[in-house]
């Protein structure tokens, strides 16, 4: 499964991301609402109760079927918290810093995506990192 796979040198957060990518082309949760309008945490809750909630970069990540501009693709969500728990974490990594590994694993894995938007909810304590890559067949 790939949640289970220990990252390691041979196993990058890259190679990873592109495992979780291939396997929602495969057959993975859909989402069919509109980037508009996600509700952040019903999504995440959707996956985590569908064993589809990942861990990178001290993020969650979750990715869906969806269809943009009427073509198959993926719908890619980081939940990056605002602040993280140094102490339970030993992570200190300040948020910002932590967006811009998320950036580039995204860039060493699609190059391009087809859009792309970050939303900070306070209330949730996250910064959402929303990305959509069309699937080329």
């Amino acid at each position: 499964m790939i949640g289970d796979k220990k990252v390691s040198k041979s196993y990058s957060q890259a190679e990873r991301l592109r495992d979780i990518f291939s396997a929602v082309q495969e057959a993975g949760l859909v989402y069919t609402g509109t980037l508009e309008d996600i509700d952040y945490y019903s999504i995440l809750c959707k996956a985590t109760a569908n064993n589809r909630l990942f861990k990178m970069f001290s993020c969650n990540l979750c990715m869906f079927a969806y269809k943009y501009q009427n073509e198959d693709a993926v719908l890619i969500i980081f939940s990056v918290p605002i602040a993280v728990n140094q102490e339970v974490t030993g992570e200190n990594k300040h948020m910002s810093e932590r967006m811009v590994d998320v950036l580039k694993v995204i860039e060493d894995c699609f190059v391009t995506v087809d859009y792309m938007n970050s939303k900070e909810v306070k209330e949730d304590k996250f910064v959402y990192i929303t990305i959509v890559k069309k699937i080329n067949d």
